[in-house]
């Protein structure tokens, strides 16, 4: 044995112990988070940390070694909030909007025990997700009528977030206002872009302005609180129960069967799948993309959507996302992404859920 080899040897010796020790700390961080939550204690705890780095450095004696050990130290804590927040907020379920969205519509559906919390931004609930402040995140992704929302792909492009599962949500929009107005007198109606979109042949017999807001229950609050009789929104009929606002008219959406397809995303994979999702951008090389579909085709895989998005830190540059039938663990799929990704920029397994 060489001497390279055998400090390999050592090394892979004390990444045993090391893989040991970790196991065996973190369930320490188990009971340490059990105890805070039966205490009602905060998951940070500065003086605690401060002590623990101080001491665990008077334990190094080589000198040049201790800012390594400090930066491990510091990572090891790091590791062990997350892991505590992963476990304190299980059963939490992040949306965004407001009571009587869309999206907090879906997530009580989805979800009908968890806790709900709910973000001002689509990128809030995948931020949350990430820290661990939520168990998963629930985000609208197409729409049977708008199409699909590219402010969400934009953010599974940018964030490592997974799909694990989809949820279709039959949406009704209707106009409402306060109560005592009529509709004869309603001047200005306010809703989220795309349900104006949903309602535009509906809403074309009225001298309406049409004015966009960030969120159907928003506009549907915002009006509550104006108290104009000349204002209304467009929004579900459980914003008109929650902000006491009097319907005028009924499932205005253009299309009967109008229905947002919501995503439920979470940090890691499924280990099982019958539909993959994936994101990619090509080489600059001729025919790439006729390239990728032929590969799918030649392993014999159904693909179920093609969408393409421009990329927003990249100008002239575009990003795919796929959906491929199959199991993500299947030799036969794994080959498939594997030729895929020689003529891809960048090739990422985005989601794998398991259609009933």
């Amino acid at each position: 044995m060489n001497k390279l080899d055998y400090a390999r040897n050592k090394i892979n010796q004390s990444d045993k112990i090391i893989a040991a020790q970790f196991e065996e700390r973190m369930k320490a961080v188990e009971d340490v988070i059990a105890y805070k939550i039966e205490n009602n204690m905060k998951v940070f705890d500065a003086e605690r940390e401060k002590e623990v780095l101080e001491r665990n450095l008077s334990l190094i004696q080589d000198e040049k070694l201790k800012p390594y050990f400090k930066e491990m130290m510091i990572q090891m804590m790091s590791i062990s909030k997350e892991y505590q927040n992963a476990i304190l907020n299980q059963g939490t379920y992040g949306y965004q909007g407001i009571q009587g969205a869309f999206g907090q519509i879906a997530t009580s559906r989805l979800f009908p025990s968890g806790k709900q919390k709910s973000f001002e931004r689509f990128e809030d609930v995948v931020l949350a997700l990430m820290n661990h402040e939520i168990e998963k995140g629930v985000l609208p992704f197409e729409n049977s009528t708008t199409g699909e929302i590219g402010e969400v792909l934009d953010l599974l492009y940018k964030y490592d977030v997974k799909i694990t599962s989809f949820y279709d949500l039959k949406v009704d929009q209707n106009l409402m206002g306060i109560k005592g107005s009529s509709l004869s007198e309603i001047k200005k109606v306010y809703s989220k872009e795309e349900a104006l979109e949903q309602c535009a042949d509906s809403l074309k017999a009225f001298p309406f302005e049409l004015i966009s807001y960030a969120n159907t229950a928003l506009a549907a609050r915002y009006v509550s609180e104006c108290q104009n009789k000349s204002l209304a929104a467009i929004a579900a009929k459980e914003s008109a129960e929650e902000y006491g606002l009097e319907i005028f008219l009924e499932n205005i959406n253009s299309q009967s069967d109008n229905v947002t397809r919501f995503i439920v995303i979470e940090n890691e994979l499924p280990k099982k799948s019958n539909l993959i999702m994936l994101m990619f951008t090509l080489n600059h090389e001729s025919g790439a993309l006729a390239k990728i579909m032929q590969i799918i085709a030649d392993y014999k895989l159904n693909m179920t959507s093609i969408i393409s998005r421009a990329c927003k830190d990249k100008s002239w540059k575009y990003f795919f996302y796929v959906e491929i039938e199959g199991n993500i663990q299947d030799e036969n799929i794994q080959n498939c992404l594997n030729q895929c990704e020689a003529h891809c920029e960048q090739l990422k397994i985005i989601g794998c859920i398991e259609e009933e």
